[in-house]
């Protein structure tokens, strides 16, 4: 059985779902490189040869799941919004609509949204028209309740969308199906924090957005710093080493990356790269290690002399995207490639990246215990929402752009806290 057109809906093709999401699962867990299609059909129940009456190669795969996964948003969820007549319920729709879609097929829109740079440029291409339409569209209806004064103004609607989309996709890498929250419980709680945001609504007056008007320097240059790890080394060839590493892996994939081109990069012979460390991996896990470890010192600096409950958390907001933008490749490379290392390294960075998210959970903790930021919503929850929020910005954020990494920061920072309702509005149920 053979599909006439890599694009066709494969809710019509039983076979095709199952081996969708059969490849989903596999890229899921180990990555798109690092899975081959021997393992896919290992994994589907026939041989590799026959897994070639179904797909072209392993890129033509990936590149089906990721239109199967983007399809159902384009066709699916503007008919069920359509359906709603308020702009500010509309929203509601939309959010439900688009986080039931997300869910559905979970594993697959994980695919799309992180091996989208595995794809050929002409299939890479398509799949991002498609994700525009999609984007279009959602921004349509939140300009619509801007029109209707449902939501604020003083923000563009570019910048709305762009929150609102990391809140909702950032779901399908944490959310787990039959645990404490149904779908429904976790789009109530996205509609909260969305319109609503996180502070109490006594003190939305006190959440000023930065000057979107001209763009500051702040934030926008990136100071030399010591490469920080665990083992704090400071050897000037194993820091190089590193940044070539990073720049490789950031582009090409840490799997299709070779230390031979690491080498070539630095000038030098592979075996003299075999001085500084003793494997390829050692490579990555220091730059796991690195990033993870830096973005905590910055945070923890930053928000160490800052008593109000408040202000700390929107200096932990603000620095966070500060660091995770000055240094984008090496934690793009860490969030994207973590999964290629051995299970008592991967182990050891997942301890790293933990004790930051509890790091961030216990300040909205004391947040919430000082009666500054809501109690209707579990930290862990809100923590997570703000994580996305905070994180995806390296998907979208483009140097040199409207606005430079400070302004970001304290605009998402408001965004979070204030929510999107204008202020004086109240909530509605």
């Amino acid at each position: 059985m053979k599909l006439t057109s890599s694009s066709s809906s494969s809710s019509e093709n039983p076979t095709i779902d199952r081996l969708f999401d059969t490849a989903a699962e596999l890229f899921w867990r180990q990555g798109y490189a690092a899975t081959t299609t021997r393992e896919i059909a290992a994994a589907f129940g026939v041989q590799q040869a026959s897994l070639y009456h179904h797909i072209a190669n392993k890129e033509d795969l990936l590149y089906r799941i990721c239109v199967s996964s983007l399809e159902p948003f384009v066709e699916q969820v503007p008919s069920e919004v359509a359906q709603v007549g308020r702009p500010s319920d509309r929203i509601r729709s939309l959010i439900h609509a688009h986080l039931t879609t997300l869910l559905r097929f979970q594993q697959r829109n994980v695919t799309q949204l992180t091996e989208l740079r595995s794809l050929s440029a002409r299939h890479r291409t398509e799949v991002l028209a498609l994700r525009d339409k999609y984007e279009q569209f959602s921004r349509s209806i939140l300009k619509d309740a801007q029109a209707a004064d449902a939501i604020r103004s003083d923000v563009p609607a570019k910048y709305l969308n762009l929150e609102l989309m990391s809140i909702l996709n950032h779901a399908s890498l944490w959310f787990r199906k039959g645990k404490a929250l149904t779908e429904d419980d976790l789009a109530d709680i996205f509609t909260k924090v969305f319109l609503d945001g996180a502070a109490t609504p006594e003190l939305r007056a006190r959440l000023a957005l930065p000057d979107l008007s001209a763009r500051q320097s702040e934030g926008d240059k990136k100071p030399a710093r010591a490469r920080k790890t665990a083992t704090a080394t400071d050897k000037p060839a194993l820091t190089r080493a590193l940044d070539a590493a990073v720049g490789l892996f950031s582009r090409k994939g840490y799997t299709a990356t070779s230390t031979r081109e690491v080498a070539k990069l630095l000038g030098i012979q592979k075996a003299t790269l075999y001085y500084h460390v003793e494997s390829k991996e050692d490579l990555l896990f220091l730059i796991c290690q690195s990033s993870l470890t830096q973005i905590r010192d910055d945070v923890e600096t930053a928000i160490r002399e800052v008593p109000d409950p408040l202000e700390r958390l929107q200096t932990l907001i603000c620095t966070h995207i500060e660091s995770l933008l000055r240094d984008e490749a090496e934690h793009s490379t860490t969030f994207t490639e973590m999964h290629a290392l051995s299970e008592e390294r991967f182990g050891q960075i997942m301890k790293l990246r933990d004790d930051y998210e509890n790091m961030v959970r216990s300040v909205l903790r004391e947040a919430q215990d000082a009666g500054v930021v809501r109690k209707d919503i579990e930290a862990k929850y809100l923590s997570l929402i703000l994580l996305g929020i905070m994180n995806r910005v390296m998907i979208w954020y483009r140097r040199g752009g409207p606005l430079s990494p400070h302004q970001l920061g304290r605009l998402l920072g408001a965004l979070f806290l204030g929510g999107a309702r204008p202020a004086g509005a109240t909530s509605q149920p």
